[in-house]
Formats: structure tokens, sequence, C-alpha cells
């Protein structure tokens, strides 16, 4: 499929990211992982978080993302010893939903959404995002280019460490 298409069909979710990057100025990584969870939440048949995010205001969208590195947290954790409380009520992602929606339910799903996360950054978000992407680095750079700098020296500094 042509990437106009796929931006086209993928108006709702480019729109969400710019949303994360460029107006609550939330981190580049993050807003993908972000990104990426909710599509893959889509795709397991939760469908229209997305698209209800983007109608509500800005805070609404920013609780969302709260929630979901909540979410990614709890996943990438086998047990939940100590990451986050399990029976912590996922308010947000919840009213989405339309239903009372529990963390050990995300949980309870690890399996899925850890085969999909990856596959879901790498087939549909590095193909419909990565404009978007570049021109958040871009605009993350001029906002704080002294961190982004730092980060990237340490990220430089471990890599060529674990060489040794």
């Amino acid at each position: 499929m042509a990437i106009e298409c796929l931006e086209m069909f993928h108006g709702i979710d480019r729109t969400a990211f710019r949303m994360l990057t460029q107006v609550l100025y939330r981190e580049v990584k993050q807003s993908l992982m972000v990104m990426a969870f909710l599509l893959s939440l889509e795709t397991m048949g939760l469908n229209g978080i997305v698209q209800t995010a983007v109608k509500n205001e800005g805070w609404f969208m920013n609780s969302l993302a709260d929630e979901c590195v909540i979410c990614l947290q709890c996943l990438l954790s086998q047990e939940f010893s100590g990451v986050v409380d399990k029976s912590r009520k996922l308010e947000t992602l919840g009213h989405v939903l339309k239903t009372d929606l529990m963390l050990y339910q995300v949980h309870r799903m690890r399996s899925a959404l850890l085969t999909l996360i990856p596959d879901t950054l790498s087939t549909i978000c590095a193909r419909i995002l990565g404009d978007i992407t570049m021109d958040a680095v871009w605009l993350e750079y001029h906002r704080t280019p002294k961190e982004l700098l730092v980060s990237t020296h340490r990220t430089s500094a471990y890599r060529l460490h674990q060489r040794h």
C-alpha cells in the first residue's frame, strides 16, 4: 500500500501522535510506545480508543498517555512485584472503552500485547509516523537541546562501554 494511502487511512493516529509530541510536548520515544500500545489494543478489537482521545481536550489525551505508560511498565514486568498496584483502576482508558478497567486486566493480555506492540511499532508506526517523528525530534531539540544531547551522549557512552 502506498505511504500516502496509509497516512490518509491513519489520519486520526497521526493527529494523536502530533498532539502527544507537538501540543502536549511529551517525549518522542514514549509517545511512540503509547501509540503502539493503543494501536495494539485496537488490533485486539478494542476499537475507537485513539479517535475518542483525539476528540477530547488535551488533558484527556495526557491522562490517557499517563495510563498507557503505567500499562507498559506493567507489561514489562512478569509479576506485579512492586511495579504498580494491580488493582489500580484505569479511569481514562476505561472511560474510552465504556467499562471498568483494572491494571490486572491489562496484565492478563501481556503475552498478546508483547507480541503485538513490537510488530505495531515496526509495521505501522514506522511507516505512518516517520515524518512526524522527525518533526517531533526537531521540535524537541529546539526546546531542550542540552537534554537531548546529554541523553544521546549517555546512550553512546553506554554502547561504547558494552563493546569493551
